[in-house]
């Protein structure tokens, strides 16, 4: 490779290496699949990685009245009663950032009185939204919803999932949560790019004297 390609590798590598970090998800297991669940089981933790949960805990599922949005394993948040899940994000007071999820109602509860799926969606202490449907069909529906947040006062703001409704140990399943900030890499100036074309002149008219030299 001449220092001409080099160069043009190296430039190449830097800006897809900006863009890559831009589109950083921000949520520590976001599809809940660091816990080792066996397909066709499940089972209730007290925590999982990244997320704290309530006094009732979170169950993973893989497989099991449903099949996961993303990876092999998601969760429901209503245990033996209602739960919800927490996790602390390093955020910039002011940022945007997009938060998204896949969420489905539990499959055959269509029959049920009342709502058992509803999972109310916090950042910091601000609802984001309430989802929540009876599923007729005996597989899962899933829904993927983006919303723009805004970085708390402070460094960090916590992002939490709250079952709330009927507390009767059949809720709602949620998946593939992210959070990606809208801050995108800064555009070269006209002039930066005037700078790197005239080093790449610059390169190429070395090589070229080097090798007639040689």
């Amino acid at each position: 490779m001449n220092h001409v390609s080099a160069l043009v590798a190296a430039i190449a590598f830097t800006f897809a290496g900006t863009a890559a970090q831009a589109a950083t998800n921000l949520v520590a297991n976001g599809s809940f699949e660091a816990t080792t669940q066996a397909s066709g089981t499940w089972d209730t933790y007290g925590h999982v990685a990244g997320w704290a949960a309530g006094p009732r805990g979170v169950e993973v599922r893989n497989n099991v009245v449903g099949s996961a949005f993303d990876g092999n394993n998601f969760i429901e948040l209503d245990t033996t009663g209602n739960s919800f899940i927490a996790q602390t994000i390093a955020t910039n007071f002011g940022e945007h950032y997009t938060l998204s999820f896949a969420y489905s109602g539990r499959p055959n509860t269509a029959g049920l009185r009342g709502n058992s799926n509803d999972i109310l969606v916090m950042w910091g202490l601000k609802p984001v939204t309430l989802v929540g449907s009876n599923n007729a069909t005996g597989t899962h529906q899933w829904t993927t919803y983006s919303f723009d947040v805004v970085g708390s006062l402070g460094h960090s703001t916590t992002l939490s999932f709250w079952a709330v409704g009927k507390s009767d140990s059949l809720g709602g399943s949620l998946d593939n949560v992210s959070l990606i900030s809208n801050v995108t890499a800064p555009v070269p100036e006209p002039e930066t790019y005037a700078l790197m074309l005239a080093g790449l002149a610059a390169v190429a008219t070395i090589a070229r004297r080097r090798s007639r030299a040689g």
